[in-house]
C-alpha cells in the first residue's frame, strides 16, 4: 500500500501530513509493508531519494499514551526500512524535523555532518507507528515539484 504525502500518487492513500488517520491506517491494515511518500525539503536534491535510516527531529513521539496493543511499547526499528527495490535511486538518512519548521543553512550544515542528505516531516512517524505494528516502510522522500507516482508504482 502506498500513503503519499506529496499529492503525486494517483490511487494511494493520500494525506496533507501525518495524523491520527495515518496511524489508524497503518495500524488496522494487514499490509505487511508500506510504500511512504514524503516531500523532501532543505536540501537541493533534484532526485527521488529512498531512505535507509533517518534520525528523528520531529520533537515528539506518536506512541505518547497508552499503548496500543498491536504493538510493544518501545518498538525495536533497526531494519524497518527497505531499500533492495531502490534500483538505482540514491539511498540515504533523512532527518524528520517538526512539522513547519523551515531549517536555516547552519541546520543543514550541521545534519550534513550527521549524514543526512535530506529532510522530511511526515515519514519518521508514519515509520515509527509501522514499527510499532511490525510493519516495514520503502521511505520515498521527493523534491517539491516532483511526480513521484512512476517510482512509486515500482516500488510496492
Amino acid at each position: 500500500m502506498i500513503i503519499d504525502f506529496s499529492g503525486t500518487v494517483p490511487g494511494s492513500k493520500q494525506f496533507d501530513k501525518f495524523g491520527d488517520e495515518v496511524v489508524k491506517l497503518i495500524r488496522n491494515s494487514d499490509e505487511k509493508v508500506f510504500v511512504i511518500v514524503d516531500k523532501g525539503t532543505g536540501f537541493k536534491k533534484t532526485e527521488p531519494f529512498i531512505v535507509s535510516d533517518h534520525i528523528n527531529l520531529t520533537g515528539g513521539n506518536p506512541l505518547v499514551g497508552p499503548n496500543d496493543p498491536c504493538g510493544e511499547r518501545f518498538p525495536a526499528v533497526q531494519d524497518i526500512y527497505m531499500t533492495d527495490k531502490a534500483n538505482g535511486i540514491s539511498v540515504g538518512i533523512a532527518a524528520g524535523l517538526k512539522p513547519g519548521y523551515a531549517p536555516s543553512a547552519k541546520d543543514l550544515e550541521l545534519l550534513r555532518t550527521f549524514g543526512c542528505e535530506v529532510c522530511c516531516y511526515n515519514l519518521v512517524p508514519a515509520m515509527i507507528i509501522a514499527a510499532h505494528s511490525h510493519k516495514r516502510v520503502v521511505g520515498l522522500v521527493v523534491p517539491d515539484g516532483v511526480d513521484a507516482a512512476p517510482i512509486a508504482a515500482k516500488l510496492v
